[in-house]
Formats: structure tokens, sequence, C-alpha cells
């Protein structure tokens, strides 16, 4: 045999290794055309994931967490296509300040419809992301997520990141929400606004807490927040046991303690424990099923309540939409404590401070147009004469 036709067979055999070692590795996965090389990372789960070097454009495989923290790292321009209840519809009273403040939404490709439940893996194919977000809680997640995760990478060609969503409601459920915004910021580049985000945050954070931790426990004000949506809009009796704006201005809860989180307070419950404030949840506003909370909280049912004799009955801004809005959340804080405790909070204006907060979050100060989809009642005393 000649060396020209033994080298010839060397160099065949080199290339099938090379395309073989491609097809059976399911984790290798090659970025669009005009990517410029790959790397590795590890998501919130634990999955080892084949990424592009530089990231311009990805999809949601569902739309609230995941477009709201892509909005929140200031990657809205990457976002590629989103789920048709991402694109604002003015007339739709929309509350969520992330999706007001990017209309452009309305103008990109859907995914599927509204809450995830029809993610079109065709259509995202045809859209040819770089990469897909999956939400969820890292410290919930099922062997059926990781699955689906990998069932869609497989499908799809993409990379599939899974991203744990967090929230304020105890540290470690921050320490999560803070490292997803640190593995988004590292994978989109952004990760000088992750930092920035997380120290803006720790200092809200601080504020709210520094100005009324002391507050002896037998001086702390009792309130009780109706009207919360979960799951869509609900009534005036729909509450949480654990609100954080009464928790971080160390206001008492009426409902805590009860098992109440996302769920109904019994009206005799609220009647015997008779809280100093009541605030109304102007999500309530969507309800059509019931009686609203700012029609029920009229009830001659209320009359003697004394929040109500003494005309401390407010609405905030509703942050539960597509799950929580945390900048809604910490906007709502403000105008808790500067209701409660206005002497705690004299230096604040709740409207300001919010649209410094969504300036922040969101990148623009949407206050005005949030409450303009919520009758314009928000931080103000609600009517209670009938008719």
């Amino acid at each position: 045999m000649s060396k020209k036709l033994i080298h010839y067979l060397v160099f065949i055999a080199f290339l099938a290794l090379i395309f073989t070692s491609g097809c059976t590795d399911p984790t290798r996965l090659v970025g669009p055309a005009g990517s410029s090389a790959d790397r590795t990372i590890t998501d919130s789960s634990g999955r080892t994931v084949i990424i592009p070097s530089e990231v311009s454009r990805v999809v949601c495989s569902s739309g609230g967490t995941c477009v709201r923290y892509l909005v929140y790292m200031d990657a809205a321009d990457k976002v590629a296509a989103v789920e048709s209840g991402e694109q604002y519809n003015a007339t739709a009273g929309d509350n969520r300040a992330y999706v007001i403040a990017n209309p452009q939404f309305a103008e990109l490709p859907a995914t599927g419809s509204s809450r995830g439940v029809e993610v079109n893996l065709e259509q995202i194919m045809v859209i040819a992301p770089q990469m897909i977000f999956a939400m969820g809680s890292t410290t919930n997640q099922s062997s059926e997520a990781f699955s689906s995760a990998d069932a869609m990478q497989a499908k799809t060609g993409i990379p599939v990141v899974m991203i744990g969503s967090g929230s304020f409601q105890d540290d470690d459920s921050k320490a999560q929400l803070y490292a997803s915004f640190r593995l988004l910021g590292d994978i989109l580049g952004k990760e000088e606004r992750a930092e920035k985000l997380i120290a803006y945050t720790e200092a809200i954070l601080a504020d709210l807490d520094r100005r009324t931790n002391d507050i002896p426990e037998s001086e702390q004000k009792t309130a009780f927040i109706g009207g919360l949506s979960h799951g869509g809009a609900h009534g005036f009796m729909s509450t949480q046991s654990e609100y954080m704006p009464f928790i971080w201005n160390h206001v008492k809860n009426v409902a805590a303690g009860s098992g109440v989180q996302n769920a109904d307070f019994s009206k005799e419950s609220l009647i015997y424990t008779d809280p100093e404030f009541i605030f109304i949840d102007a999500g309530t506003l969507g309800v059509t099923d019931e009686i609203g909370g700012f029609e029920d909280i009229k009830s001659p049912v209320f009359a003697d309540l004394s929040a109500v004799r003494n005309g401390n009955v407010y609405a905030t801004l509703p942050y539960t939409s597509r799950s929580t809005n945390l900048e809604t959340q910490l906007v709502d804080a403000y105008y808790v404590g500067k209701i409660v405790y206005p002497d705690r909070f004299a230096d604040i204006d709740p409207k300001v401070k919010a649209d410094e907060i969504y300036l922040m979050f969101v990148g623009e100060p949407v206050f005005d147009r949030l409450n303009a989809n919520c009758d314009n009642l928000a931080f103000e005393k609600v009517p209670l004469n009938r008719g």
C-alpha cells in the first residue's frame, strides 16, 4: 500500500472520529451561524450546558418571570420572541411594569399562548434563537423538570438553560434570586448590570429596615392586605399571611400565623382582629366572578372596623401578575411605610420613589401608566361612601 493511500485513509478516519464524537455527545450544541465560539456554564439546576460565548437572541420557554428578569438585566433587546401574554394590550389594564416599559414586545413573534401552556417548539426553531431560558425554583427541581429541559434541548438543537426564580420571601429565596441575576449577567454579558441591581436592591431593603426596626413590638401597627391576586384577580378577602411590605416595615399582619398564603381570610377573623389599617391591592379590579375589594369594603359588614371608621383604607399597586413583580413589591413597601409610620418616612414621596425603583428595574418611570391601568386608585385613600 502506498504512503499516499495510507495518509488518505488516516485523514478519512480522523474526520469520521470528529463527526461521530459531535453526534454522540448530547450536550454538544453549536450556536447559530455567526456565533464566535462556545463555552460551558452550569445552570441553576446544576445542568452543564454549552452556550455561545456571545448571546444576542434568546427566548423563554414560558413568560412572566423569565422575560421580567431579562428586562431587569437590561437585555430586552436580546428577546427574539415572547408568549402572547407578554404582548401588551393597553385596553387590558396591564399592571406589569416590565411589559408596559417594553411595548415593542407586541411586535415580536409569539412562541405560544399566555402562561406557557402551549409553547410552540416548532415556532421557536423557526425563530432560531441562540438560547432558550426555562424558569423554576431550584429548591424544588424535579426529574421531570430536568427531563423537560433536556427534551426541549434535544428536540430543538438549541441550548436550554434553567434559571431559578428566587424571591424576597426569605434568605434562601433571595440568595437564589441573586444567583440567578448573576447567572443571567454572565450569560448575557451583563455582569456589571447584575451587580448594580443586586446592590441597589440590598440598599432598598436595608433602608426599609433601618426606618422601622427599632419600633417596639408593642407599638407596631396592625394591618390587613386584601384583594391580592393569585392565579388571577380575587375579591377583598384574598390575602397573604407573609406579606413582605408589612414584614419589611415591621407592621403586624392580622392574617399572620393563620396559614393563609395566597388564599382567603375569613370575614369573621378580620372583624375579630380589627386592624388599624387596611390596604386593598388594585388587582381586585380585574375580578369578574365575585364582588371586587373596592366594593366589598363598603359593605355594612365592615362598617365598624377601626380602619373603616377612621378612614384608614388605602390602595396599593398589584404586584402578583404572572408571578411576583419584584420592583412593584418594593414600591408598595414604601407606600405602606409612608401610611403606617409617616414620621419614619417623612422624606419619602411614594410616587417619586416608585419611579426611581421602576427606572432602576425596568428602565422607565412607569408609575403613572401603571396607575392609569388601575383607575388611578393606587396610593390613595379608598372611597368608602356607597353609590
